[in-house]
Order: structure tokens, then C-alpha cells, then sequence
């Protein structure tokens, strides 16, 4: 049974118009326990100011029926709760277009034993939505003279053997060639490996210092999969190296660099790297990956946690250069080999910007514009619950005020 609620939604942001992105995948979930969805609608008190079209701005790209998107919103709401019901997504919904538009839906339990729901503040493991952060701690480093994208890596690592080979871009852009130390190459959705197959053992019990050290004498240990920029292949481990590079040149611990430098400055109080009583539980998984969340695994690929308020601080800080120069953002959202950036897919025939994430249990997506015009989040604590299934719904619903 969906218990339904209407409230207004006060998030900690001034400057937020927001939403849109075109994704695809797939994913169910197959639980049955009782759900709850939480809806918020807030609309702006006036239109944008529109005039006649001319024959010129006739033949523009389509754009979004603000008045008609205003006017129905309440319809439309409904209709997303019974989207995220039907597809039994279990976590934290929030959409929003321009002024005419803005939604939260949430589902299922943060906690079960505990009979606690899902809720705003939520936090949930946001897994691969890290590479973003890091990557910004690299533009930063960068814009401070301290680090050069050209930068070949054996002046971090001068005992790995293709170290004169690969530069920090090509870590960034995952052009490198390094073996993923989580996925199976090529395939995010796959897990290649569990703690005992890594050669270097990981453990529960193992400090998070060692667990790292695991973890990198394995990558630096393998053979590349191709040369370096011959090719685009998704790689986790192109991103953990980047952790260790940002200590080496910041001269401090990536997780300190990232809250002194990112979080604080974008007013993210829940985000972080240490679990709290805000973190949802997490459910329905059927694979042995629990390994990813050891101390020190995830590190700078995969092992932030926030929640929906906290990723639109995030868009607004990126969007309004409050991290890093509008030159340095634009450098990172401008698609590479792969249509990957800096940390994000970026749609070459649109100004989305996107990524997807998964570890263990959770689920995550994040997608905006740089103008702020549009954004989706969905975060997940259920294995199955799919952000871009569910997208791809709440799309087909959206059509009609677009065109």
C-alpha cells in the first residue's frame, strides 16, 4: 500500500533551477515489504518571462512547456509516485525543470529492524558520484600550480613499470589501459573480482592504510589492458591512483583534502566518508562484493556518502564556480574519448552531465545541466532498485511538456 504526502521542500540552496538527461539500463527489484513514498511539489510564484517567437527562433531546439509543466505538476507528481511504486524503487527521487517544476519522492525502509523509512535526509553510499569529487580536488591542485594533467605518473609511482607512460589526464579520462581492480574491464555492471581473488588480500579486519597498500600494489601490478589514449575503458583503479596523487602533492589525506576543500566550502555537512545514523541500511544483495566496502577499498572511486540536499549543494557549487574557475569546469565536462570528462559522461548533442554508480548494495545517478535548468538524483539502498530504469519512466511521463 503507497501512503502519499504533499509538503513543501526546504532545501538548504538559494540558487537552484534544475532537471533532465537521457540514460538507459535496466534492473528490478523483487522485494515485497511495505512502502512509503514522501512528495514534495514546489512551484516558483512567477513564469519566466517569455516574448513572440520569431522565424528565427522558430527553427531553435524544442524546450520544456514551463506553463504547462506549472499548471499540471501536482498531476504529474502523482504520477511519479506510481512510477517509483510500480518499479519498486526503494531510496530518495528528487526532479526538477526550470521554475515549473519540483519533485522528492521517497520509498521503502532506511532501516528495517529499526522500521525507520526512508526519508530527505537519508544518506545512502553514492560509489562511483566520488570520481567527481575527485576529480575537482585534481582541477583544483592544477589551478594551483601544484599539478600538471600532463604530468606523466612515474613521478608519483617511479617504481611502476608504465608509469612514463600514462599522464594524470589519461588517469582522468580512464585512457590509461589500467586493469578495473573492481569490475570486469568494460562492464560496470560486472564484478570481476572478490577479496580473495585479489592477489593482495584484503580484509574486514585490515586498518584502512592496509587495505589501500592492498589494493594498489595490485593495480600497479598488472599488465595494461591497452596503451595509454589508444581508447576509452572504465576503470576504478585510474581513480584510486588519482587518491594517492592528491595526497602525495596536497601533502595531506585524500578524505581530509576532499572535506577542507569540497564539502566545507559547499556547505555538504552530510557528506562524507564515515558511515552515520543517516545511512540507510542496505538490502537485497546477491553478490560477494561486500569486500567493496572495507576500509580503505573504496577510497577515491567509490566511498563518499551524502544525500539528496547535499548532491545539489555539489551542482550548485560546480555550476557557479565556487570549487574550481568556469575554464577548469568546462575542461572537465568537455567529452574525451568515450564521452567521458573529467569524472562525468558528458552528452555530446546536449549539455547534460551525468553519472551513474553502484556498490555493494546501493545505487546511485545524478544528472543536471550546467545552467541548473535541469536535475535528476536517485539513490538507492536496494541492489536491485535501478536509477536509470526509473528514469527512463519518469522520462516517458515528461515527454509531452518537451518538444
Amino acid at each position: 500500500m503507497l501512503i502519499s504526502s504533499k509538503k513543501v521542500l526546504c532545501l538548504a540552496i538559494s540558487a537552484l533551477t534544475a532537471f533532465s538527461v537521457c540514460l538507459t539500463g535496466c534492473g528490478k527489484d523483487t522485494q515485497s515489504s511495505v512502502s512509503a513514498t514522501e512528495k514534495t511539489t514546489a512551484v516558483a510564484a512567477s513564469q519566466p518571462v517569455t516574448k513572440a517567437a520569431t522565424s528565427d527562433e522558430q527553427t531553435q531546439e524544442p524546450t520544456w512547456n514551463y506553463s504547462e509543466l506549472k499548471r499540471k505538476s501536482s498531476d504529474i507528481s502523482d504520477n511519479f509516485d506510481a512510477i517509483i511504486t510500480d518499479n519498486k524503487f526503494r531510496g530518495t527521487v528528487y526532479v526538477k525543470i526550470g521554475n515549473a517544476l519540483e519533485y522528492i519522492g521517497t520509498n521503502g525502509f532506511s532501516d528495517k529492524d529499526r522500521h525507520t523509512k526512508n526519508s530527505t535526509d537519508t544518506c545512502f553510499r553514492i560509489a562511483s558520484l566520488t570520481k567527481q569529487f575527485t576529480a575537482v580536488a585534481v582541477m583544483q591542485l592544477v589551478e594551483e600550480g601544484k599539478l600538471s594533467l600532463d604530468d606523466t605518473i612515474d613521478k608519483y609511482f617511479p617504481s611502476y613499470k608504465y608509469g612514463k607512460k600514462i599522464t594524470v589526464k589519461n588517469l582522468l579520462t580512464m585512457t590509461a589501459g589500467i586493469k578495473d581492480y573492481i569490475n570486469k574491464d568494460g562492464d560496470t555492471n560486472t564484478y570481476a573480482y572478490n577479496e580473495s581473488q585479489l592477489e593482495y588480500k584484503v580484509s574486514a579486519e585490515n586498518s584502512a592504510k592496509k587495505n589501500k597498500k592492498a589494493v594498489m600494489d595490485w593495480i600497479l601490478d598488472q599488465e595494461l589492458n591497452f596503451e595509454p589514449d589508444e581508447k576509452y575503458m572504465y576503470s576504478n583503479s585510474a581513480y584510486f591512483l588519482l587518491g594517492d596523487i592528491i595526497e602525495q602533492v596536497s601533502k595531506t589525506s585524500y578524505e581530509k583534502y576532499i572535506k577542507e576543500n569540497i564539502l566545507k566550502p559547499s556547505g555538504m555537512m552530510n557528506t562524507g566518508f564515515e558511515g552515520t545514523d543517516k545511512l540507510a541500511v542496505g538490502y537485497q544483495d546477491i553478490y560477494d562484493n561486500a569486500w567493496t566496502l572495507y576500509p580503505g577499498v573504496g577510497y577515491s572511486a567509490t566511498s563518499l556518502i551524502s544525500n539528496v540536499p547535499d548532491l545539489l549543494k555539489w551542482v550548485d557549487a560546480l555550476c557557479t564556480n565556487k570549487l574550481i574557475s568556469e575554464k577548469s569546469f568546462k575542461e572537465m565536462t568537455t567529452p574525451y574519448k568515450g564521452n567521458y570528462g573529467y569524472g562525468f559522461v558528458v552528452s555530446k548533442d546536449s549539455n547534460i552531465i551525468s553519472h551513474t554508480g553502484k556498490i555493494d548494495k546501493y545505487n546511485a545517478a545524478l544528472a543536471f545541466t550546467k545552467d541548473e535548468n535541469q536535475i535528476y538524483i536517485a539513490l538507492s539502498n536496494y541492489s536491485n532498485s535501478s536509477p536509470i530504469n526509473l528514469f527512463n519512466n519518469i522520462q516517458k511521463t515528461l515527454a509531452p511538456f518537451y518538444g
